[in-house]
């Protein structure tokens, strides 16, 4: 596996729209192992999600890990490295909570409000329908990283822009 280098703020392909991953793209070795590298990208960088995006990729993919030791969020619940292909939020909870949110591509965090809980359908690796019932910390990271394959970034969501801050 290679680590991916990964794209800063003003990059152009962290504000355009994603495309889908075709079944045809998705089962080759190319793809296949972009994936690998993605995922090896996101548990190198310490991140709780990374977007292909994010690496200057636009095809609609997100990787959820969030490793128990992880140095940047040691406190919060372990989720194994996760591929998501084609995710779509298909149910949200109108409750939101605000909490603070970083990114892999800027040195800079933030409160942002998010619902507190989410459906999220996509497709594994193999193409095998996958749905997650997510909430917390979790629902945030899924959020998160599904706004970048719509060229959104955390700062658009932020409400209370003096929390902005470096990292």
């Amino acid at each position: 596996m290679a680590l991916l280098p990964i794209v800063r703020l003003g990059h152009q392909a962290l504000r355009k729209k994603s495309t889908p991953v075709s079944l045809s793209l998705l089962r080759t070795k190319k793809f296949q192992k972009f994936l690998d590298d993605l995922v090896a990208t996101c548990v190198h960088a310490n991140g709780a999600g990374i977007a292909a995006p994010q690496v200057g990729v636009n095809k609609r993919v997100i990787i959820v890990s969030v490793q128990l030791d992880n140095a940047r969020y040691p406190s919060r619940p372990f989720f194994p490295s996760t591929i998501i292909v084609n995710p779509v939020v298909v149910e949200r909870s109108k409750k939101l909570a605000q909490d603070w949110e970083g990114d892999l591509s800027a040195h800079l965090q933030g409160m942002v409000p998010r619902s507190i809980s989410a459906v999220v359908r996509g497709l594994d690796r193999h193409g095998k329908l996958v749905i997650f019932r997510v909430k917390g910390f979790h629902a945030r990271v899924f959020q998160h990283e599904i706004d970048h394959l719509d060229g959104f970034f955390f700062t658009d969501r932020m409400t209370r822009v003096e929390t902005l801050a470096e990292i």
